[in-house]
Formats: C-alpha cells, sequence, structure tokens
C-alpha cells in the first residue's frame, strides 16, 4: 500500500481516536482500571486478579501516568495506542486482499463497537489489534519462512495473553485451524513434519519462549514480587472464568449478540451474509485460499466460543466484529471491483453511510444513553459534578466520607485520587458530610439533604450535610 494512503488512514484513526477522548465522563470499570494504574504508579504494588483481567493495562497505564501525567485523557491512551497498531497492521493485509482491505480498514475505523472502545480503558483492543498483527505474521512466514515473523507474533501473544483471558480463545482457533488445515492437507505426514526435530526448529523454540516468558513472568508475578500471580494467570484464571460462567454471570438472553450486532453491525453483518455464496462456490470448487478458509473457520468458531459462554457484554461485540470484516473483505473484494455489479456496490455505500453516521453519533454524541446497548453503564455527568464538589468541600478545611456498604461508589476514587479522601463500607466517625447511596439514605434522616446526584442510569448518590452529632 502507498505511504501516502497509510499516513491518510493513520491520521483518520488519530482524528476518530483522539477526538474529545476525554469529552466522555470515566465510566464505571474505566474508573476502576485508571484507579489501579495510578495505584500501581504511586503506590508500586499490584496482584492480578483475574476478575480485572491482565496486568498489561495497569503496568502500560502506569508508564503513560508517570510519562504524561494521570488525566482522564491520559487514561485512554492505551486503546489509542494499540487502535494505530491494529490499524497499521491491517493495511500490510493488502497483499491478500486486494483492493478489500478498504472494506476491511473502513469497519475496522468505523464498527461502531470498535470505535466506542477503541477510546475506551478497556483490553479488547490490545487483544484484537495484537491478533491481527499474530495472524498477519503467520501468513507472511508461511510465504517468506523468516524467522523474524515468529519472534513479532510471539511478542504480540504474549501482550494478548497479558491482556485478557479471551486471548485463548483467539489462540485456540488460530492453533486449532492451523493443526487442522495441516492434517487436511498431508494427513499424517503433518504430524511427523511438525514434531520431527532440527536444529533450526529447536532454536526458534528457544528464542520464542525467551521473548514469551520474559514478558509474561515479569508481568503476572508484578517484577517477582507475586509468584502465585504465575498459578492464578494460568490454572487460576481458567478456574475463575469457568466459575463465572457456571454462576450465570453478566448472562443475558440467547439473541443478546444478534440484537447488538443487527442494531449497531449491520454493515459487517449483511456484508458476511453476502459472502456466503462465494465461498460455498470457492469451497465447492476447491479455489479457497488458505487465509480465506481461516477467515471462515475464525467467524464461526467465534460467534459459537462468545454465544456459549454464558458472560455476555457489549464490549465483546469489537471480536466478533473483526472475523466479519476479514471474511467480507476477503469474499467481496472482486465483486466490489466489478461494474457489473454497480448495482450492489451502491447499495453497500449506501449502507456504509448510515453505518459511519450511526457510528460517529454514538461515539461522539449520545454516549451518556442509557438506552443505547452498547454502553454498558455509563457514568453520568453529575457523578463528575459530585466529585467537585467534594473536591471544593476537603479544600475548604471539611471532611467528609464515602460510605457504601457494598464498595459501588465508583468512579468517586479515581476523581477524588488527589485528595485524602475517605471510602468506607461501614459508617464510622464524625465528619462534616457524607455522600453515600440512596438505600442507606434513612440512616442520615437528621441531616441536611445537599444533593442528589446520578452516578450511572438509574443510581444515585446523596450528599449529606449538617451531620455532626446526629447520626
Amino acid at each position: 500500500m502507498d505511504k501516502k494512503v497509510i499516513a491518510v488512514i493513520l491520521l483518520i484513526t488519530a482524528v476518530t481516536r483522539l477526538a474529545f477522548l476525554d469529552a466522555r465522563p470515566i465510566d464505571h470499570d474505566e474508573s476502576v482500571h485508571a484507579w489501579l494504574a495510578y495505584d500501581l504508579l504511586k503506590e508500586h504494588r499490584y496482584s492480578y486478579d483475574p476478575a480485572f483481567h491482565g496486568p498489561f493495562l495497569y503496568f502500560f497505564t502506569a508508564g503513560i501516568f508517570y510519562i504524561f501525567g494521570d488525566s482522564n485523557l491520559t487514561s485512554r491512551f492505551l486503546p489509542v495506542v494499540f487502535s494505530f497498531i491494529g490499524i497499521y497492521a491491517a493495511t500490510r493485509y493488502k497483499k491478500w486482499l486486494g483492493s478489500g482491505v478498504y472494506l476491511f480498514l473502513f469497519i475496522l475505523l468505523f464498527s461502531a463497537s470498535i470505535l466506542y472502545y477503541s477510546r475506551y480503558l478497556r483490553n479488547d483492543i490490545p487483544v484484537l489489534s495484537s491478533f491481527l498483527v499474530v495472524l498477519y505474521c503467520y501468513f507472511s512466514f508461511i510465504e517468506e519462512k523468516k524467522e523474524r515473523y515468529v519472534y513479532l507474533a510471539t511478542f504480540f501473544l504474549a501482550i494478548m495473553v497479558c491482556s485478557k483471558e479471551n486471548s485463548y480463545i483467539y489462540a485456540g482457533i488460530l492453533a486449532s485451524f492451523i493443526l487442522f488445515y495441516g492434517i487436511w492437507e498431508e494427513r499424517t505426514n503433518y504430524l511427523k513434519k511438525l514434531l520431527k526435530p532440527s536444529a533450526g526448529k529447536v532454536k526458534v523454540v528457544l528464542i520464542s519462549a525467551i521473548i514469551f516468558l520474559s514478558i509474561f513472568v515479569p508481568l503476572y508475578s508484578a517484577g517477582f514480587s507475586d509468584l502465585d500471580g504465575l498459578r492464578r494467570a494460568t490454572v487460576g484464571a481458567v478456574e475463575h472464568w469457568f466459575t463465572m460462567h457456571a454462576s450465570k454471570d453478566h448472562a443475558k438472553p440467547a439473541l443478546y449478540y444478534a440484537g447488538l450486532l443487527l442494531r449497531y453491525e449491520f454493515l459487517p453483518v449483511a456484508l458476511s451474509i453476502a459472502s456466503i455464496p462465494e465461498f460455498y462456490r470457492k469451497l465447492k470448487n476447491k479455489e479457497a485460499t488458505k487465509l480465506e478458509l481461516f477467515s471462515a473457520y475464525w467467524l464461526l468458531m467465534t460467534l459459537v466460543a462468545y454465544q456459549i459462554l454464558s458472560h455476555k457484554v457489549p464490549w465483546l461485540v469489537v471480536h466478533l466484529v473483526a472475523p466479519m470484516a476479514l471474511f467480507s473483505s476477503l469474499m467481496l473484494k472482486d465483486t466490489l471491483n466489478s461494474w457489473r455489479n454497480r448495482g450492489f456496490r451502491a447499495a453497500v455505500v449506501f449502507l456504509a453511510a448510515i453505518y459511519l453516521a450511526s457510528s460517529l453519533h454514538l461515539s461522539y454524541v449520545n454516549y451518556n444513553d442509557a438506552s443505547e446497548g452498547l454502553i454498558y453503564i455509563q457514568v453520568q455527568p453529575s457523578a463528575v459534578e459530585l466529585a467537585n464538589k467534594i473536591i471544593e468541600r476537603e479544600n475548604s478545611g471539611e471532611h467528609g466520607l464515602v460510605f457504601e456498604t457494598h464498595n459501588d461508589y465508583w468512579p468517586l476514587p479515581w476523581y477524588l485520587r488527589h485528595i485524602n479522601m475517605a471510602f468506607s463500607s461501614r459508617l464510622y466517625g464524625k465528619f462534616d458530610y457524607y455522600v453515600t447511596s440512596e438505600i442507606n439514605a434513612p440512616l442520615f434522616k437528621n441531616c441536611k439533604l445537599e444533593g442528589r446526584y446520578e452516578i450511572r442510569p438509574g443510581y444515585y448518590m446523596d450528599l449529606f450535610e449538617n451531620c455532626k452529632g446526629k447520626i
């Protein structure tokens, strides 16, 4: 791909990912992630907990805070940086996709889910972008047999595994495809060739192991201070998510993802469906390339895996859209180029325009709307207003307590990180004012209610003053 074209694509990436990046209030999960990274920087403490996913986000973000300072803006640099990595990696697919790469890039740039979560402090964009690099390296290695692709793939595989547990789904899909395809092509000779030792193989495996472990071990062990983190990162992580699956954690109706895909990702869905006849024709005539076969396998296995898992949340849609984008870009690259199909091409352009408008509206205009299913529990602007009132009171010499029996006070710890604010799940002491959820309001009936603040849609916290000697 021409360097000028790549520069324009990366400029679009910069504008879409960085514009108004700190306009949206830090969300509930974002605030937890950002605060843990801030705590890592200030107190030098970290311990891997699968409920909060891998350590890479926290160490990377702590590094960003060290260099650029801690703020709402800098807290979201991780997904932005990996957006650049993923988009640049996608431009390299042109040698296989031809002009279809522009459809692939359009979806990666303007997918409602990918764009929204490219501006959100979560692990999903680093995982997806890293996998796009791994996939590029694998198919490039097949063609060129250059070891550097193995080492680069290993580096990004380590980042994936240190980012989020669904990396094992990605790795399992790619590894199983390689195995099945090899057996299908060469029967048992493939296994014999794979297992046959050689000095070259040993060298590559050893160097790859060193690269992987030099990232995996220090991160999960928190710089060797918590060696049990290595157990929790492997056996413990699997046990945790099996337990979450069995307990129906974040369980949703069977058609949950279907609803989100049809509402927000109708373009890749429509293109994937339109691609099926062409894929069937290629499969029947034995014309499908290895990458085309993988794209179909990736899409199918991903849909099955995330449908089976009871843990269904909107940010996981990111992982469903990407294989749709690759599959449809491969299958439709010739169809969209043909003048005979100008009617189909016009329909795609029309649908893409609606898709673009819908995505931009969600990410830049409607990001606080509770009716948007792709947004989970977006923190409301009044939560920031409450945080600012607390800061004013503390700076004026008053001292308060944020009291919530279930510690459901996020994102306040992030917004109040620069003051010495007390948070507690039990009521104690004598403070000038208290902040608590509405369920605890009867405990403060003798105090003056200063105001009610919507923290998340339907969840309010109250600020009570003049409480000394009345509780």
